[in-house]
């Protein structure tokens, strides 16, 4: 009886079924896989050059670079080392009377693993010089006239500076 049962046809398709099913379900298709990058998600980033407020001007574009992978769902999403890019917002050199200079940047997006543009939003960069004004009002009184003339210094933000900038909104990325 056992044999008959072996034999038969309906326990060939069953076990095929069964083999199909098996598969599908413990296998995981990753080269497609697609995956939301929520609103909100820091994004790790660094300065990749000293940036001086006497040296850039508005409107001038300047490169980031992600310090560590970006992971949604434990798939890298943006990886280390992609380049993000800035934009110059306002910038000026430090003057006489001792005022400083300052620089201010705002991080507009990075490209993800699969060529999106991701938005960014809350990672503006802004640094003063120091100000040097109280000094040279004093002194130019005090002392000399010439002092009036003392400039403060110009902002400085250095190489390998780290801050983090956010996703400005969900973005489904095809996760590679």
């Amino acid at each position: 009886m056992i044999q008959s049962i072996y034999q038969s046809t309906y326990v060939k398709y069953v076990a095929l079924l069964l083999v199909i099913c098996c598969t599908c379900m413990s296998f995981r298709m990753r080269g497609n896989a697609e995956v939301v990058l929520p609103a909100g998600t820091p994004i790790p980033m660094e300065t990749m050059s000293l940036i001086r407020s006497d040296q850039v001007i508005p409107g001038q574009v300047i490169d980031f670079r992600v310090k560590y992978d970006v992971k949604v769902e434990d798939q890298v999403v943006i990886p280390a080392g992609s380049i993000a890019k800035g934009q110059v917002m306002r910038a000026q050199k430090a003057k006489g009377l001792g005022k400083e200079g300052f620089v201010e940047i705002q991080i507009k997006s990075v490209q993800a693993v699969d060529q999106q543009e991701v938005f960014l939003t809350g990672g503006n960069l802004y640094q003063e010089g120091e100000d040097k004004q109280t000094l040279a009002i004093v002194l130019g009184i005090v002392v000399c006239i010439l002092f009036l003339t003392m400039k403060g210094k110009n902002a400085e933000v250095p190489a390998g500076f780290e801050f983090n900038a956010h996703v400005a909104t969900n973005m489904t990325i095809a996760a590679k």
